[in-house]
């Protein structure tokens, strides 16, 4: 499998979607941090969502095995990829990736909508 990204600091372009996807299996979730911070999902090529985990019991990993069993509901279920940031507050980095997707696209990821 290959690394994990490393904690990001800067954020020179604010989106993670450029980053290394990983797929969407339970063995590379069981590699994501039990952190705080971002994550996104895609579906083949397309982005699909971009979720926050608080960190204590919701982390990146507990977030992410909750998607891949469908506990979020069937639109991010069937990610095939993704990554993650960790960063110290999520909420706010959300949003931002989310402001960032819409400039761009005029919409929000379409499972970001259902949610």
């Amino acid at each position: 499998m290959p690394s994990m990204p490393a904690v990001l600091h800067a954020h020179e372009d604010m989106s993670i979607q450029g980053s290394t996807r990983f797929p969407f299996t339970l063995a590379n979730v069981r590699h994501a941090p039990a952190d705080r911070g971002v994550y996104v999902l895609w579906e083949n090529n397309e982005l699909i969502y971009y979720g926050f985990a608080l960190g204590g019991e919701v982390t990146i990993r507990s977030s992410l095995k909750d998607h891949r069993l469908g506990l979020f509901g069937s639109c991010t279920a069937r990610a095939t990829h993704f990554n993650w940031e960790i960063c110290r507050d999520p909420v706010c980095r959300e949003a931002e990736l989310l402001k960032q997707y819409r400039g761009r696209h005029k919409a929000l990821p379409r499972c970001n909508k259902k949610a």
